[in-house]
């Protein structure tokens, strides 16, 4: 098997175990909170600060791991974030309180932020320009099917077992690192200076603009998941029916966010145009957002349909993080691509919090989430005109 098919295989098995790893606690939050003792203000309150420490940690393990991965090679980075998760999530089948439970799911956070971004890197600089994005696409569809199962471990399986499964499945991960390559890419522009500089790479305002855009593009699909899905439990009582339990709420966002992660990559490709995907996409969320307001859902089979139709609309994951790979230079592409979806991720921690500091007013706590969803993605389909189209470009240059 060519190096660069092998590395997309490794690539998408190893965000399988990514994404169920970062999944796995919204899955078992309710369930393992209540084992442990709270309440059920709690189980929403301690879990919302547990599921924020987890993004915290992925959004300073982006940096971290994105520099190493600039700095040092993509391989070496990539066998040390891989280590670091399966180690604290086997750990947390162990948990016995509430802070340490927070302290191991931001340590995972952390190591897992090097998982995707680094993949991502590697594959695009080992395929041409006009087949990469079938490359990333293949990848994080593929990958993305590791929250499905996920979902189906928390419907059957007891959640101290689901996090040892969790560790196991990234040591075996860990041994099949073992024969990717180093991208020559990367080889050639090891005796650049500058690799990874964080400061430096923030510094320049376009370069930080066209980054911080993106971000802001990939918003809306964890204001589902971080929110919408996460929170199933309560936001359907609020509402008058359920509760739709987490883990069948997280099977059907990420069943369509599978269909969603394909759909939209290969429209880029299709189109031959990552801008023309992403404003589609975001226009579909609009118009889906702005229906939810008017008529919002009034049964569990309603709520999962509309979970379901959000995550095929919300999720051009794969565009945005194709496109950032196109738009950095060699020397801060790692940096680049690994920061990016977890800041993404950790914006979640925003909409976490205004959702928990609005959940006691006697209003549908689907009203807010809604508003946000809504709002983030028409300012989205404004902010497009100011990244540029990048398919087809040749990815050999470096950044100053």
């Amino acid at each position: 098997m060519p190096k660069s098919y092998f590395a997309v295989l490794v690539g998408a098995l190893g965000y399988f175990v990514d994404l169920y790893d970062i999944v796995i606690f919204n899955i078992f939050r309710v369930e393992s909170l209540k084992e442990l003792g709270l309440n059920e203000q709690e189980v929403l309150s301690i879990g919302a600060n547990i599921l924020n420490a987890q993004l915290i940690g992925l959004l300073l393990g982006g940096l971290f791991f994105g520099f190493l991965g600039d700095r040092f090679g993509r391989k070496t980075s990539l066998f040390l974030t891989i280590f670091t998760y399966s180690l604290t999530t086997f750990l947390c089948g162990f948990v016995k309180d509430p802070l340490i439970y927070l302290i191991l799911r931001f340590i995972c956070g952390f190591a897992l932020a090097g998982e995707l971004g680094v993949a991502v890197t590697l594959v695009a600089e080992q395929f041409p320009p006009k087949s990469r994005g079938w490359a990333a696409t293949i990848l994080t569809a593929f990958g993305i099917s590791g929250v499905i199962f996920a979902s189906l471990v928390g419907k059957y399986i007891y959640w101290r077992y689901g996090y040892f499964l969790g560790g196991a499945m990234g040591f075996a991960l860990l041994l099949l690192r073992l024969s990717v390559k180093e991208s020559e890419t990367f080889i050639k522009a090891k005796t650049v200076e500058q690799r990874g500089n964080i400061i430096l790479f923030f510094s320049a305002w376009e370069r930080a603009k066209r980054f911080l855009v993106l971000v802001w593009l990939g918003a809306p699909v964890w204001i589902v998941v971080g929110v919408l899905a996460s929170f199933s439990y309560e936001i359907s009582k609020s509402l008058g029916f359920g509760p739709v339990l987490v883990p069948t709420a997280t099977l059907f966002t990420y069943l369509g966010i599978t269909i969603g992660d394909f759909f939209w990559g290969a429209m880029s490709q299709i189109l031959k145009s990552r801008k023309k995907a992403m404003f589609i996409s975001l226009f579909s969320v609009v118009i889906i957002s702005a229906g939810l307001l008017i008529s919002p859902p009034s049964s569990e089979a309603g709520y999962l349909i509309l979970l379901f139709l959000l995550g095929v609309a919300a999720t051009n994951w794969v565009v945005v993080i194709t496109t950032c790979a196109e738009t950095v230079g060699t020397n801060f592409r790692a940096l680049a691509t690994t920061s990016l979806p977890n800041f993404i991720r950790a914006s979640a921690v925003i909409f976490i919090e205004i959702f928990k500091n609005t959940a006691s007013l006697p209003i549908s706590k689907l009203l807010v989430p809604s508003i946000c969803l809504l709002f983030v993605s028409l300012v989205g389909l404004f902010l497009l005109r100011l990244i540029p189209e990048t398919y087809g470009k040749e990815l050999e240059f470096l950044e100053s």
